[in-house]
């Protein structure tokens, strides 16, 4: 064997060893460093880098798509979605029911280990019992300081992303603008017999009402006499209300979404809205399951409705909860509705509007 052949088996053997322990080394990296990619969403939840939505953004192209669960109006949230696809590529599903089906689906899912839904979408008390029934995950976000902070949880378990404004709203070809109510105790003009709607589930608001006069029993009362003498019409659903108000089937309703009047009435329809100060708003908002099987997408979703999506809802009639985008309008004043208190002691209202709202023996 020739010396130069014994010096190129040598280096060649140096040469492996060294690539050998690079490729343990870059191991190692790897292994203390891994891809968003492959990343849960209780790794992403605490991620707080300055790359954070680069990262986001190239987890969620690999994921390619994302489920929501959500009890928003079909319309409201194809605008969302079609707008984050557009943006990023990411595919959206969507299973749509009521805030009540959400909450179900959402619970009973995860106990039975199956874990379909990435994002949750709905009404800040179904968030908030999701969050206690350990379905969402804890995130943390620096878009958190430009919100209402009634809007920020403060277990950060969801987050508001919006408010619906509760407003009273009439049939311009019937009332007169001018005589609509200034005060809660105008309801009881006799004027108004016959003529007043209702939503069937808006117990929360009530109490909100009751809570603004100088007692509760006073509150109670201002119901109790508003139901015996001008009477009630009761209707299951805030859409389908409002769009009774804009077919005159009834005049003059005491609650329907400020969005929803906004949106009829930039249609043409003969619908006005109006809001007793401070008026009751529910927060309606976003959480991520705390077993995503699309962490990356969901993560990026829930981060776009707190920034871009912020505009879109605004275009759609909605009172956005990133202040600082889009500032409250000088001189509204907003009774935000604590979820919590509403999940605390909802039976307590919930009876009395039964008892008087709904007549319930």
């Amino acid at each position: 064997m020739s010396m130069d052949s014994t010096r190129s088996k040598g280096g060649r053997s140096a040469w492996l060893h060294c690539l050998g322990m690079a490729a343990v080394a870059a191991g190692s990296l790897l292994a203390a460093a891994p891809s968003f990619a492959q990343s849960t969403i209780a790794d992403l939840a605490k991620y707080e880098g300055a790359d954070r939505m680069e990262k986001l953004v190239a987890g969620a192209k690999q994921e390619g798509t994302l489920t929501v669960y959500t009890s928003a109006p079909v319309d409201d949230m194809t605008a969302l979605t079609d707008a984050f696809t557009a943006k990023y590529g990411i595919k959206v599903e969507i299973w749509r029911g009521s805030s009540e089906d959400v909450l179900q689906r959402g619970v009973t899912e995860t106990k039975a280990g199956r874990y379909t839904a990435d994002v949750f979408e709905t009404n800040g008390p179904e968030l908030e019992a999701l969050t206690r029934e350990n379905v969402l995950q804890p995130i943390s976000s620096p878009t958190f300081k430009q919100m209402l902070p009634e809007a920020v949880s403060p277990h950060h378990g969801w987050v508001g992303t919006r408010l619906n404004v509760i407003t009273s709203a009439f049939n311009t070809n019937l009332v007169d603008a001018a005589s609509a109510p200034k005060k809660w105790t105008d309801f009881l003009d006799p004027q108004w017999k016959g003529k007043l709607g209702v939503e069937a589930s808006d117990s929360d608001w009530m109490a909100a009402v009751i809570k603004r006069f100088p007692s509760e029993q006073e509150g109670i009362d201002f119901f109790r006499k508003l139901s015996e003498t001008n009477g009630l019409s009761v209707r299951s659903g805030h859409t389908l209300l409002t769009n009774l108000v804009a077919s005159g089937e009834v005049p003059l309703s005491m609650t329907v979404y400020q969005y929803k009047a906004e949106q009829l009435k930039q249609d043409g329809a003969p619908v006005d809205s109006f809001g007793i100060s401070p008026i009751p708003s529910r927060v309606n908002g976003i959480g991520i399951s705390s077993h995503a099987t699309h962490p990356n997408a969901a993560l990026l979703f829930y981060e776009f409705e707190l920034t871009d999506a912020q505009a879109i809802l605004a275009k759609r009639g909605f009172t956005p909860t990133n202040v600082a985008l889009f500032p409250l309008p000088e001189g509204v004043r907003l009774d935000v509705i604590d979820s919590k208190i509403v999940l605390d002691e909802g039976k307590k209202w919930q009876d009395l509007f039964d008892q008087i709202v709904l007549q319930k023996k």
